[in-house]
């Protein structure tokens, strides 16, 4: 007799605040804002790096860029609690009431940017042995000793003779993105994301009021597949949500994803942080292709993702359950298995985190004594 199923997931309720935040939006051509609730959210797209921007950028990073860095793009979130500033008339001038005001030092910054992400990569020499995830084919050593710009890959020019700093040459970042501030991320095994809300399509509670997806690099390594990373986030009434993603196809060989989902309920206090890492091999998501001759879904990273949560289901979690429960309550540090040899992947399994932001009193305090130094 199978054993009973868990009953569905009820509803997700909206934590709306006891009033819809106010919000407003900012345009200029290269950038949008968003002002809501403690938040100021901007997001930057611009071109390409040129080559004198790439050359500086590949001199800090010693690591040779991808064929499309978009190195000033970013998305950047700014928290900082208490109502805005209030002023006193003095001297027929306005002036802010400082004491009132929360401290600086009590916001928290989350950031995304390309030369962030790309500053976790693996370089140097025996990278492969000392963080793991290799992945080899006919060209990878070719590439990794002797590709030393994007341009030299746009044109037949032979390869440079002068060896560049051995590399992950799939740009396997596993970035979270930057935090600044007094709070930090930390280990929760009570926390899950509400994915019932986050699929819930209320076109009044639901509405998106902001949105973006921000290219950050993409590579197509040499034709024998791609590596791409993006961050896209939606704004709500009553929460934002953020997903970064690393897709990354080497073509016979295998997928990779590295998910960084981030969640937050305006008025709850804390922020939720998934980071879901998998990789399964070519062959395993070709054989859940509808059509063999067809290959043009292997390029779609959705298409992949659900292909991988599917392979992967049975291994994440250790009483071999799987399902949609593992969805709901992710097993942390719990890793599947790995489809290279050698030393495996450090992106691989599942963690949740959970930050606690600064209240308006502590910022407050925070600001009373810094006048007071």
């Amino acid at each position: 007799m199978a054993p009973p199923q868990a009953p569905a997931e009820a509803p997700y309720p909206a934590r709306m605040p006891s009033r819809p935040p106010k919000y407003e939006i900012e345009k200029d051509g290269q950038t949008s804002t968003i002002r809501i609730d403690d938040w100021t959210i901007t997001a930057t797209k611009r071109p390409i790096l040129n080559g004198k921007e790439i050359d500086a950028a590949e001199k800090r990073l010693n690591l040779p860029l991808p064929e499309m860095t978009f190195g000033n793009n970013s998305l950047t979130l700014r928290y900082r609690p208490g109502p805005p500033p209030q002023h006193a008339q003095v001297a027929g001038q306005s002036s802010v009431v400082a004491q009132e005001q929360p401290s600086e030092t009590s916001s928290v910054t989350l950031a995304w940017n390309a030369l962030d992400a790309l500053a976790e990569v693996a370089v140097g020499e025996g990278w492969e042995e000392r963080v793991g995830g290799g992945v080899q084919v006919a060209m990878a050593e070719k590439w990794s000793k002797g590709r030393s710009s994007p341009s030299s890959l746009l044109s037949d020019t032979p390869l440079p003779t002068t060896p560049v700093k051995p590399h992950d040459w799939t740009y396997s970042t596993t970035f979270a993105g930057s935090v600044a501030g007094p709070s930090t991320f930390e280990p929760s095994s009570s926390h899950h994301l509400p994915l019932a809300l986050l699929s819930r399509q209320d076109p009044v509670l639901d509405q998106i009021l902001f949105y973006e997806d921000v290219p950050l690099f993409e590579d197509e390594l040499h034709d024998n597949g791609e590596s791409l990373y993006n961050v896209r986030i939606r704004v709500m009434p009553h929460s934002f949500f953020i997903l970064t993603r690393l897709f990354l196809r080497v073509d016979s060989v295998l997928f990779r994803i590295c998910d960084v989902r981030v969640y937050h309920a305006f008025g709850s206090g804390e922020i939720i942080r998934e980071v879901r890492g998998m990789e399964a091999s070519y062959d395993e998501v070709k054989e859940r292709l509808k059509r063999q001759s067809d290959l043009s879904p292997l390029t779609d990273p959705n298409f992949v993702y659900q292909a991988m949560m599917a392979i992967n289901a049975p291994l994440q979690s250790p009483d071999g359950s799987g399902g949609s429960g593992d969805q709901q309550r992710p097993e942390l540090d719990h890793r599947p298995r790995s489809r290279v040899r050698g030393k495996p992947w450090p992106g691989l399994g599942t963690r949740v985190e959970v930050m606690q932001l600064p209240t308006e009193e502590q910022a407050v305090q925070e600001g009373m004594r810094t006048l007071a130094l």
